[in-house]
């Protein structure tokens, strides 16, 4: 049957195909010496508190506050986290008057707690296609610290014009405070 397909539609249907399957986005990152692999049951080892401000960073400069879109968050100086389990992350924090909260979902993936904070998917998938997307990871430090890292995928796909793609990646280290 294939051999009575023209060599055009044949080339049509395999850069479907193809383009099919280079859409899905996944994140594989190998873990640096700073940080510590988490297995499953194990998130809780993150719980406490963070100062908001990172003490070193690797690219941006971001506050935790800006990481995890927290409103009223202005005069915060502290963020709580407590992993409810390995899907969920309850974020608390005061601006001296009020307390807040905020739950993440996410899950335990290649050793850290992972979320997707934003998709946004544009147009006919294979054909004319276009996505943003942002991945938090965030680790255990060997320091007693956590590590949050950050990447941002742009990604537009053409059906003749092929695929690009930016990748963005920043690593945020933040203090746990000292009971």
């Amino acid at each position: 049957m294939l051999h009575k397909i023209s060599p055009n539609i044949k080339y049509v249907l395999i850069t479907i195909f193809l383009l099919g399957f280079s859409s899905c986005q996944s994140v594989k990152k190998g873990f640096a010496d700073s940080e510590v692999f988490l297995y499953d049951g194990q998130a809780n080892y993150m719980n406490g508190t963070y100062f908001a401000d990172p003490y070193s960073y690797d690219g941006k400069y971001k506050l935790l506050t800006e990481i995890f879109d927290l409103e009223n968050s202005e005069k915060v100086k502290k963020v709580n986290f407590n992993f409810v389990d390995d899907k969920h992350l309850k974020i608390t924090y005061t601006d001296g008057l009020k307390t807040y909260s905020k739950t993440i979902r996410g899950k335990m993936k290649n050793g850290a707690f992972r979320y997707v904070n934003k998709t946004l998917p544009l147009g006919i998938p294979i054909i004319l296609f276009t996505y943003n997307r942002a991945i938090h990871q965030i680790a255990l430090g060997n320091d007693d610290n956590i590590i949050i890292t950050e990447y941002r995928y742009t990604n537009n796909q053409f059906i003749l014009t092929g695929i690009s793609e930016t990748k963005t990646e920043n690593m945020y280290y933040f203090d746990r405070q000292l009971q």
